[in-house]
């Protein structure tokens, strides 16, 4: 009976470090191309 609340709290912990992951993913993905960017020119 313990476990269940554990449980949603984790959920909604592991929901926003996706949401993190995925805008660290984006915000590196934007770095690398803003570099290749300047490396061309």
């Amino acid at each position: 009976m313990q476990l269940i609340p554990k449980v949603k709290n984790n959920m909604k912990n592991s929901l926003k470090s996706v949401a993190d992951k995925i805008l660290m993913r984006k915000l590196v993905l934007t770095e690398m191309v803003n570099d290749e960017l300047k490396n061309l020119t």
